[in-house]
């Protein structure tokens, strides 16, 4: 700082010397500003070599580009990431099918990335979401349209009071109904059938969403294509899914279902009127698109997404606690008794198995791109997030936070039928809350409880061996439960 001065008060006394008129003058207000200026300045500088220099994200090794951990991640998840957590702390990279993520691993820490830095955007995920599904390579209208003109519209019809003025359950439970009817007389025709417990939850719950939102016009028949998109996601939003000779059975499979949608829309597209059946959401949804010049190849797009939206939890949930009930007599005998004298709105052990359901069980974890160069602070350490990070966040919520924390939840890897009807036990908010939080999650709970209380009421359902609770695999941390069941059922007629 001496050094500065010095220099200064020497640069005014040549100046001085070179215009002594002009120069004494203007002196005498510039300098005090001036030398204010320079102080001002120094401690700037000071302040700022202060500051920690960012750091990079710890990033995992991996002597495989491309897939790098991708293996050990699919295999059990959850101990990996715990390991990962343990090694690296709660922030670190990874590589997995071609993309590379950061993952932020603790509970609440999403809150606090987005409260330090205004350019984390969920927009871009969804983006490539949607591109995933659809095979829509320019998705960015699409996602546009869905997220202003769409989503406000579907916030109001899927709130707990829309969400029963909508009719969205009565045509769920009469498709259901009807699928059981069906499945009732092929049972007393021939023998008990074998299968997989994800195929019969995963078929039977495609066609009653379907109907719920399309309507009887539905092409239901396309379900092959959805099981397999669902088994297939992972890979889908992977950069290999491009590849020559990689997903093609995906890809053929998400056109087929894009076909489906454009053959059920196309008469109303091109010549209006009304869809029979269908829902004031997907009817609204056609309107919007149509408004805002989508081409029907997007607006099957969009339609796929929303029922991909509508499936895609409730399938993981219901898969999760059909398998408890199955596993554990005590849970099946109870919640089938109870099924059977009182309406699944109506019925206090199944609406506690269904929290207890959404606290132990499996879902996407929250996705954010960082659109801009940013330093945020973890734990005290200041991290540096390059511009097009890709951010995965609390997915240790299900193993290591809250929902498995003893002084909240007592005996918190037990699942307890009853837990929930202790009042006072925080219910579980798997599907978000705030402003991120999922609009369909009231429709979701009501189907999940109307599927098991239907299926107690129709079914004997008997494992066929294996006694033991399976691992829901999560494909890239995303549920995968068509291609991790390992549950084999006996289905047969209530005696």
């Amino acid at each position: 700082m001496a050094t500065l001065v010095r220099n200064t008060v020497s640069l005014f006394k040549q100046l001085h010397d070179a215009f002594p008129t002009v120069f004494s003058s203007a002196a005498l207000c510039t300098f005090p500003t001036l030398i204010a200026y320079l102080f001002l300045a120094y401690c700037g500088n000071v302040r700022e070599s202060e500051k920690p220099s960012a750091i990079p994200v710890p990033a995992m090794e991996s002597w495989i580009p491309w897939i790098g951990k991708s293996v050990q991640l699919m295999q059990d998840p959850l101990t990996f990431i715990v390991e990962s957590r343990r090694k690296y702390g709660p922030l670190f990279e990874m590589t997995t099918w071609g993309s590379k993520l950061i993952v932020a691993t603790d509970p609440g820490m999403l809150m606090s990335l987005e409260h330090q830095c205004k350019d984390l955007n969920p927009s871009t995920s969804r983006v490539d979401a949607f591109r995933a599904l659809t095979g829509i390579h320019d998705s960015e209208r699409m996602t546009e349209v869905m997220s202003t003109r769409i989503m406000p519209v579907s916030s109001k019809i899927l709130s707990p009071s829309g969400t029963l003025k909508s009719g969205l359950m009565a045509a769920f439970n009469e498709r259901l109904v009807h699928n059981f009817d069906v499945l009732t007389a092929d049972l007393k025709a021939n023998d008990p059938k074998i299968m997989r417990l994800s195929d019969f939850i995963s078929y039977h719950l495609f066609c009653a969403s379907t109907n719920s939102l399309f309507g009887p016009t539905f092409p239901f028949d396309s379900y092959p294509h959805y099981a397999i998109i669902s088994s297939s996601i992972q890979i889908l939003h992977s950069p290999m899914a491009n590849w020559p000779f990689v997903a093609c059975k995906a890809r053929r499979a998400r056109q087929g279902m894009i076909d489906a949608l454009i053959k059920y829309t196309e008469d109303w597209w091109h010549n209006g009127g009304q869809i029979e059946g269908a829902s004031q959401l997907v009817g609204q949804s056609l309107i919007i698109m149509k408004e805002e010049n989508l081409s029907i190849e997007e607006a099957a797009g969009s339609l796929l997404i929303s029922l991909w939206g509508a499936l895609f939890n409730v399938s993981a949930m219901t898969y999760w606690l059909t398998a408890q009930l199955l596993i554990e007599e005590k849970i099946y005998t109870s919640l089938r008794e109870e099924a059977v004298d009182k309406h699944y709105m109506d019925a206090p052990l199944l609406e506690s198995a269904a929290l207890e359901t959404l606290r132990t069980g499996s879902v996407p974890p929250p996705t954010r791109s960082v659109d801009a160069d940013a330093k945020i602070i973890v734990d005290g350490k200041h991290y540096f997030f390059q511009k097009g990070s890709r951010i995965i966040s609390e997915i240790l919520i299900l193993a290591t936070g809250d929902y498995y924390n003893p002084d909240i939840y007592a005996d918190p890897h037990f699942f307890k039928l009853e837990r929930f009807f202790d009042e006072s036990l925080p219910r579980p908010k798997p599907f978000g809350e705030g402003h991120h939080f999922c609009r369909g999650m009231h429709l979701a709970k009501l189907e999940i409880k109307s599927f098991i209380s239907h299926t107690l009421k129709h079914f004997n359902l008997k494992v066929v061996g294996l006694k033991e609770l399976p691992k829901l695999k999560r494909a890239g941390l995303i549920p995968d439960v068509l291609g991790s069941d390992n549950i084999t059922l006996e289905i047969s007629l209530c005696d």
